[in-house]
């Protein structure tokens, strides 16, 4: 019964973005949200061709089994390298490619000129590990060598294993064979991945590094994620392991809420405590807003102290035809430039491109001087 219901729960995660098998590619303006790569890359927010030649989306191409071969994320057939949405989150390149073999799932990465690069750290090829049913078990990273690699979380390896109820537990090594905790930020070590009857990631429970339920330093254990019924991830709550609710891991909010548009563009993040009250993240501001243009590209945020003052503004600038950032400037309420440490002490970044497709970033103080960034240490 166990085998049968987590064959269906794979099967159910894999296909539930594909279309039907006769069709062989289908258009999404964003991903569905994955805290591991154990899931499986799918599409929300789909949109029709036509509508694809204009704004940014996400191409998916699909074998005669319906199983995604290829992700490219595009304006019509021209890649962006980076516009900056949620998507981003577990989305390294402008392009994958997956390969299907006898029990591996092979994952490649593109540039915006389609050259195969190395994404999010060392990562030039990604390996899954498949079972007989198709599960993936393992995830292994390698360089352009073919070496053993590490991702920018310091990860070489995951590894997966059913649970008793019909779950998922995660663990995670580095290139010396130590477990290592999810991201440098969320110190979760063995974590129990809980999935719903949509395929979608609702409970992650922290099994610290001996397999019993934990706390982390910030008293948080649970994570929950909720969905809309597109699809967005509309919302996380904290709790210790024993389900008590709290304020921790690195944004220090008990209740984390994104917000959206009908185009599933993620325009609002606040937080509130565990008596509903707003709460301040832990970087200091209470709210923030995005801005999208036409083309679904993020062309300004607004971030909002606990008095709800502007404090800082980001503002991006795109080529013409939406798939390349030209300037990324930082501005106070009055519009004035002003350094931010999103971009290393830098008021203004400009990407300046050369005919090979080489990019040169320029860097400026306020005062529109050179910037140099201060000596380490």
């Amino acid at each position: 019964m166990f085998k049968t219901r987590l064959l269906a729960s794979a099967i159910l995660a894999l296909s539930a973005s594909a279309p039907a098998l006769a069709q062989d590619n289908a258009d999404y303006r964003h991903l569905m949200f994955r805290e591991s790569p154990y899931a499986p890359y799918r599409g929300i927010h789909p949109i029709e061709p036509e509508e694809a030649e204009a704004v940014a989306h996400y191409d998916f191409s699909y074998d005669a089994q319906g199983r995604v071969t290829r992700i490219a994320y595009q304006i019509g057939d021209t890649p962006i390298g980076d516009n900056g949405v949620f998507d981003t989150f577990i989305w390294f390149a402008p392009e994958v490619r997956i390969a299907w073999e006898d029990g591996r799932e092979v994952h490649t990465y593109y540039g915006r000129s389609g050259e195969q690069i190395s994404a999010h750290g060392d990562v030039y090829r990604a390996v899954y590990t498949l079972d007989e049913t198709g599960a993936r078990t393992a995830l292994e990273f390698f360089d352009e060598s073919g070496a053993p690699s590490q991702n920018a979380w310091g990860v070489h390896r995951y590894s997966w294993r059913p649970s008793d109820d019909g779950h998922i537990f995660e663990n995670r090594y580095d290139l010396a064979g130590e477990m290592v905790a999810m991201r440098p930020e969320l110190e979760f070590y063995e974590i129990k991945l809980e999935y719903d009857r949509d395929g979608r990631l609702a409970f992650m429970r922290n099994c610290g590094r001996n397999g019993e339920p934990a706390n982390n330093a910030t008293g948080a254990g649970i994570d929950r994620i909720t969905y809309d019924l597109a699809g967005n991830f509309i919302r996380w709550q904290v709790y210790d392991h024993a389900g008590n609710a709290v304020e921790g891991n690195t944004p220090g909010v008990h209740l984390g809420e994104h917000l959206y548009d009908a185009n599933g563009n993620k325009i609002g993040m606040r937080g509130f405590d565990r008596h509903g009250n707003v709460q301040t993240f832990s970087w200091g501001t209470v709210l923030n807003r995005v801005r999208y243009d036409e083309r679904g590209n993020r062309v300004e945020i607004w971030n909002y102290d606990p008095d709800w003052n502007e404090i800082i503004r980001l503002q991006w600038t795109w080529s013409e035809d939406g798939t390349e950032v030209t300037a990324i400037r930082s501005l106070t309420p009055e519009g004035e430039l002003v350094a931010h440490p999103a971009m290393g002490g830098a008021a203004l970044l400009r990407f300046e491109r050369d005919e090979e497709g080489g990019v040169s970033r320029l860097a400026f103080n306020a005062d529109m001087t050179p910037f140099t960034p201060a000596e380490p240490g």
